[in-house]
């Protein structure tokens, strides 16, 4: 059974189990467009999206499906984004996202690194992999940061429901025990 933290702490920033305490802050994050650009899911667009989410979130970590942090300063103060992963036998992807607030502070590369550092300590998981839309640059340096390596292009394979339109291409990026 996979036994994740309730708690990853850095220098900087803490993960720390998301609830559904969390709806409200997660709401005000959720529904501003530029944060939910890239996203595969919808913006928020109430507070009730937001508490169905959380919940979810709840549930899903219950059942062993997703696990799902908050982003938060380790000294404390407001919800900063999320980061989650979901464990399918030997092999881990995870996403994350971050409020407009938190951009261009090094937060999402610390709080990638936690969560990518605890799942390499694991020696069942032998692959870390995470996604990003081909324009989503940002987030693709983060995982070139996090020492992962771009596998390839996946033409037309993701709908982004914030942007619209056709399924937009994306790029995966993995890391391997075998690449240490």
């Amino acid at each position: 059974m996979f036994n994740p933290p309730d708690s990853i702490v850095g220098a900087s920033v803490r993960l720390r189990r998301s609830t559904p305490a969390d709806s409200e802050a997660m709401f005000r994050a959720a529904s501003d467009p530029d944060v939910m650009r890239f996203m595969e899911w919808p913006a928020h667009e109430s507070v009730a999206d937001a508490e169905a989410y959380m919940g979810g979130c709840t549930a899903r970590w219950a059942a062993g499906v997703e696990y799902h942090w908050v982003i938060e300063r380790s000294a404390g103060g407001p919800l900063l984004g999320c980061i989650a992963c979901r464990v399918k036998g030997h092999a881990v992807d995870f996403g994350y996202f971050l409020a407009r607030s938190a951009w261009g502070q090094g937060i999402a590369t610390e709080a990638s690194s936690l969560l990518v550092a605890w799942l390499q300590s694991q020696p069942a998981i032998l692959r870390i992999w995470a996604t990003v839309d081909a324009e989503n640059a940002r987030s693709a340096s983060v995982l070139v940061r996090l020492g992962m390596q771009r596998e390839g292009l996946l033409r037309m394979a993701t709908y982004r429901p914030n942007i619209g339109g056709l399924p937009r291409d994306t790029v995966v990026y993995a890391l391997c025990k075998s690449d240490a």
